[in-house]
């Protein structure tokens, strides 16, 4: 077997097709299908079944997806450690998804001082939703990710280790007929713009709506997978969205937005490092979290008040908090469980 036809598995297993995989790899169809052939032909076994609409993976095939995985995640791990002793100014990569709100928030804090401790790092950073970002580390495309940490059952091949949770609030723009509104039950009537996936759908619409015997209006919800889209066409278009407290505080989102006062409470989101599963962190990768950590835990004791605003709602987990040793900021003060900020 070779690595370039193991990485043609991993893409059509990531991207669903042929098609999708020579784009995503930059190859021409023809050299992806050949090289798929190719494969086949050496296994003596149907890896794929093909249909109309793309590729799916035999039982054969999934079986060889994890060795393909595992395998070119050592070959990349090799990679990096020959490379660390070469030249110190020979570029290398590294690809870090990170959700829009930490984007927003955190990395601009990070970024000088591992460019400053890595310099020869060349950063990929892809501002993300999770329901993006998860095919790209199952493909290989994204080292790991800081994101929202999804069910168990939308977890399978990665794996996730806790930093902090946040609070999840309704959001509408400013001077929104709905802008006012106490409860749930009175929202059902505008149109929504969320962001989540099909496997995530019926946990997400019960903590939304369900919980509080509200049914989902699934006539007038509406998906975008770009955190962009969603929030312009919360201010454009008038709809309503659910995002987490830390986005609804900082500056950029304080203008022309505001957080619903609702009397419900939301479940919990997480954010956490995600990765894939049995492939340990790069040297590069556990710098990078380290300084992310050490950044969220300065921002949490901050009395800067920007800061404080944004990580209000923000609660250390696991292994970040033990390696807290001060009492953060929040200690003796009400939670965004216990009263609404006025957001303006």
């Amino acid at each position: 077997m070779k690595l370039q036809q193991l990485r043609y598995l991993v893409a059509v297993a990531s991207e669903g097709s042929i098609r999708a995989a020579a784009r995503a790899l930059c190859l021409t169809q023809a050299t992806v299908t050949q090289g798929l052939r190719e494969l086949e032909g050496h296994a003596q076994v149907q890896l794929f079944q093909r249909h109309s609409s793309g590729a799916l993976l035999t039982a054969a095939g999934q079986e060889l997806l994890d060795h393909a995985q595992r395998a070119l995640s050592q070959i990349r791990q090799a990679e990096e450690a020959v490379a660390r002793h070469r030249n110190g100014a020979s570029p290398q990569r590294l690809s870090v998804g990170v959700t829009p709100w930490v984007a927003q928030t955190l990395i601009a804090r990070v970024l000088p001082r591992f460019r400053a401790e890595l310099p020869h790092m060349q950063l990929e950073l892809f501002d993300g939703l999770s329901a993006l970002a998860y095919p790209r580390l199952r493909a290989g495309t994204l080292d790991f990710m800081i994101g929202r940490i999804a069910s168990d059952a939308l977890m399978d091949g990665l794996h996730a280790q806790p930093l902090f949770s946040y609070e999840m609030t309704v959001v509408a723009r400013t001077g929104h007929p709905a802008a006012t509104a106490r409860s749930i039950a009175e929202l059902t009537d505008h149109d929504w713009v969320l962001n989540f996936t099909p496997g995530e759908a019926a946990s997400f619409m019960h903590n939304l709506f369900g919980q509080h015997g509200v049914a989902a209006p699934n006539q007038r919800i509406h998906l975008a997978h770009s955190a962009m889209l969603m929030l312009t066409l919360v201010r454009q278009a008038g709809m309503l969205t659910f995002c987490p407290w830390p986005l609804v505080e900082t500056s950029s989102m304080r203008e022309g937005m505001v957080a619903l006062p609702l009397r419900e409470r939301f479940d919990t989101h997480e954010v956490g490092v995600v990765r894939r599963s049995n492939e340990p962190l790069s040297h590069a990768a556990q710098r990078f979290v380290a300084l992310f950590m050490a950044e969220v835990r300065a921002c949490v004791a901050s009395d800067d008040p920007e800061l404080k605003r944004v990580f209000y709602s923000v609660e250390l987990m696991g292994e970040a908090r033990a390696a807290d040793d001060e009492p953060g900021p929040t200690a003796g003060l009400e939670r965004r469980s216990d009263r609404i900020l006025h957001v303006v």
